[in-house]
């Protein structure tokens, strides 16, 4: 299904160049520069600081817990980390221009992690400090290994774990600071405080491969790409390979795969259509077909979407193997939806796909 999709956005980029585009000028009122900075500060800004904020609470949560290890804290700390992963999803659609150039995202939410990785630092080093934390790789301190700290065992078999071990405690309380500093970064990325990236976003017109309008698209195409083909294909054997592997879940040990999912979707949702009151994409779509099919059409596909996770009954992990039909029903509209997407939208708004993060698996 990828070639088909790759083939007939090469076939939609030679039409488009080979053709004089009739549609071209009936957007010419439609203000873009509007419509980003309507996403930038409704949207993007927004979502990340809300990032922040729930990082922060992890990382207060994660020091109350060291200094008071208790079941109830523990637990504290757990719904505070499903919070804190489910708020970072919905950054991941804007993982675009200096911060997917700086590898951001990357260093956040790394997975799947490596237990072994995780354990040999706690029990092979003397000292669990930050001169430590500095060496070791994002993909065992982020909050993937945060997951597996936290989630591994049952809630009392977890409690004993970091009651026997100090440098169990203080990995875990330096790795949700290194999330913080992480989220920090994101924001000061694209906050006018600091590199102002939402600025650079704003005067990059224009519709090369470079523009804020390809880089934005690509951003929300990705997002699509990586739920469908990593997030549900792969664990359930529907990537490439028809091996069911439940431990490829993103949040396998949490159980929060499916919360996730519905995040990422979301996202997209929020991306496309924008906020109330605010432009979207849809409204730039609208302006050059001067009609409303298209955009109703994806609207059904997201609801459809929604609904198709609402009917998986036990988490992912436990679905690709129980309830693999409704896994595969999640999978079919998430592709229904790439191909809205790299087919119908990609030849309205002339954008050109470019690589995403599932490239080469």
């Amino acid at each position: 299904m990828k070639k088909i999709i790759s083939s007939l956005i090469t076939l939609t980029i030679i039409l488009n160049l080979g053709c004089d585009n009739d549609d071209t000028t009936s957007a010419s009122d439609f203000d873009v520069k509007l419509m980003f900075s309507d996403l930038t500060y409704n949207n993007i800004l927004p979502t990340i600081a809300n990032f922040v904020t729930e990082a922060n609470a992890l990382q207060t949560a994660a020091s109350n817990y060291s200094s008071t290890t208790t079941v109830a804290n523990l637990e504290i700390l757990r719904q505070q980390w499903k919070l804190t992963a489910i708020v970072y999803e919905k950054t991941y659609t804007y993982n675009i221009g200096s911060a997917k150039d700086q590898f951001v995202h990357n260093s956040i939410y790394n997975w799947p992690t490596v237990p072994r990785s995780v354990e040999y630092f706690i029990t092979e080093n003397n000292t669990i400090d930050e001169a430590l934390m500095l060496t070791i790789s994002p993909q065992v301190k982020s909050l993937a290994a945060l997951e597996y700290l936290l989630f591994a065992d049952d809630l009392v078999t977890t409690n004993a774990a970091f009651l026997a071990s100090e440098k169990r405690r203080d990995y875990l309380r330096l790795s949700s600071t290194y999330v913080t500093s992480r989220a920090n970064l994101l924001f000061s990325i694209w906050d006018s405080s600091g590199e102002n990236y939402a600025s650079t976003f704003l005067e990059n017109s224009g519709s090369g491969i470079s523009s804020s309008l390809n880089l934005y698209y690509n951003g929300l195409y990705n997002t699509i790409d990586v739920t469908k083909t990593t997030k549900v294909g792969k664990p359930a054997g529907l990537e490439k390979s028809d091996v069911v592997n439940p431990e490829l879940a993103q949040a396998f040990y949490s159980n929060t795969s499916l919360a996730i999912i519905e995040a990422n979707i979301k996202s997209v949702e929020l991306a496309y259509f924008g906020s109330t009151n605010t432009l979207g994409l849809d409204d730039y779509v609208g302006s050059i077909s001067k009609n409303a099919t298209l955009n109703t059409t994806i609207q059904a596909k997201f609801t459809e979407i929604y609904n198709a996770i609402d009917a998986i009954p036990v988490p992912l992990d436990e679905a690709v193997i129980s309830n693999h039909t409704e896994v595969e029903i999640l999978h079919t509209k998430l592709n229904e939806l790439q191909v809205l997407f790299a087919v119908d939208v990609q030849s309205i708004l002339s954008i050109i796909i470019t690589t995403t993060d599932t490239d080469g698996d």
